[in-house]
């Protein structure tokens, strides 16, 4: 991170670990941060007041999963409990720090009352953690929960992008559709990575309502996942998924039908909100997961005929989240021939470099969470297999 969102304490009073979860869940919340960078700055063409908005659902994301893990792992923690617990919860206090610091800089204008009311409804989700009994949710108990803790995110992110003028009252409704069908998939995946350690806790998610019996029965976090696998619950996951994704790919269509801006331009924020990313979210230099000879070729194949962009263009989306169909009874959330005709046309140097820097976040991505739910189960999976 060229310009982090705020200064870390020196390496002596942070631990290694710490400063792992710090980084990866500042690229986690980022993604949310790149969101509202490029919606706000296409409208305000004002980078500074995007950057600004932008690093509030980063840090707000960052201080609540230090926090989370503080509350969920701190049991399991042996030697050195006591600074585990403040540097988990110290740190995200500082993170917070700059979201009072950014909020305190915007324009007089800028009204963040329904943002704060955001806010207080991520703050009492958490509270509510507890309330589903496993054993007697139903699957809308369960899904109404998630859209509670998880999809709120989705619409933080509008609520910042709806703080400057510009956007209608339909245009945000339609923003805050797409961004939370998106936040439900990410959130029940994550779900599915840390089933054990939920139904350790007696928490009530989408797996566990799907699950016919009862997981806290099962005598291992191992037991548990291995129930889990051999059950019908993964193929009723996937039917869900993907009607959530053919919800998402509408959602897209409507949201494009409303846009009356030119592909360049839309094309321009999206290489602002990238480049804030890379400098102020990401830890992981572009170079070491898109090597310079990959983003030659990207270049090349950019400037090349229709055929070979188009393709080049296809192949970078599909391996961003959402952007492809995971199997070929899921729609794609990215028709290609929206995104031929969308890239058809848009000058070669600085399309080249959005595709590097999309193929760079959707590998920083794909190393710090699961983003489809073929990945989560092969990770339940292999740590079902290292605990037996």
């Amino acid at each position: 991170m060229d310009q982090p969102l705020f200064a870390l304490p020196v390496e002596r009073e942070l631990s290694p670990a710490v400063r792992t979860k710090y980084e990866a869940y500042t690229a986690q919340g980022g993604l949310l941060g790149a969101f509202t960078y490029a919606a706000v700055v296409l409208e305000t063409d004002d980078d500074g007041l995007a950057a600004t908005l932008a690093s509030i659902p980063t840090a707000l994301f960052v201080t609540s999963s230090l926090h989370d893990d503080a509350i969920d792992e701190s049991d399991d923690w042996t030697g050195n409990r006591k600074r585990r617990l403040n540097e988990h919860v110290t740190l995200g206090d500082l993170a917070f720090t700059s979201v009072l610091e950014a909020a305190n800089s915007l324009p007089d204008e800028i009204d963040l009352s329904p943002v704060l009311e955001t806010v207080r409804q991520i703050g009492r989700g958490q509270l509510g953690e507890e309330a589903l009994e496993p054993t007697t949710a139903t699957l809308e108990d369960a899904v109404a929960r998630v859209d509670e803790r998880g999809a709120v995110w989705a619409d933080l992110a509008v609520s910042l992008v709806g703080a400057v003028d510009g956007y209608s009252e339909d245009q945000l409704e339609r923003l805050r559709t797409v961004t939370r069908h998106a936040m439900f998939v990410l959130t029940v995946v994550d779900d599915v990575e840390d089933l054990p350690e939920d139904v350790a806790n007696g928490v009530a998610s989408v797996p566990t309502a799907l699950y016919d019996g009862d997981l806290s029965a099962c005598d291992s976090p191992a037991a548990i996942a291995n129930s889990f696998l051999a059950s019908d619950a993964p193929r009723r996951l996937g039917a869900l998924f993907a009607d959530r994704r053919a919800a998402l790919e509408t959602g897209v269509r409507d949201l494009a039908e409303t846009m009356d801006r030119p592909n360049a331009a839309i094309l321009d924020a999206v290489a602002r909100a990238l480049t804030w990313y890379c400098e102020s979210a990401c830890s992981i230099p572009v170079a070491e997961t898109v090597p310079p000879a990959r983003q030659r070729e990207i270049s090349t194949q950019v400037a090349g005929d229709e055929r070979t962009r188009r393709r080049v263009a296809e192949t970078v989306v599909a391996d961003f989240p959402f952007g492809a169909a995971a199997d070929s009874e899921t729609v794609a959330v990215v028709d290609p021939e929206i995104l031929a005709e969308a890239v058809a046309d848009l000058p070669a140097d600085p399309l080249a470099d959005v595709l590097v820097a999309l193929t760079h976040v959707a590998t920083v991505a794909d190393g710090v969470m699961s983003t489809s739910l073929e990945e989560a189960l092969a990770t339940l999976e292999r740590r079902a297999a290292s605990t037996t």
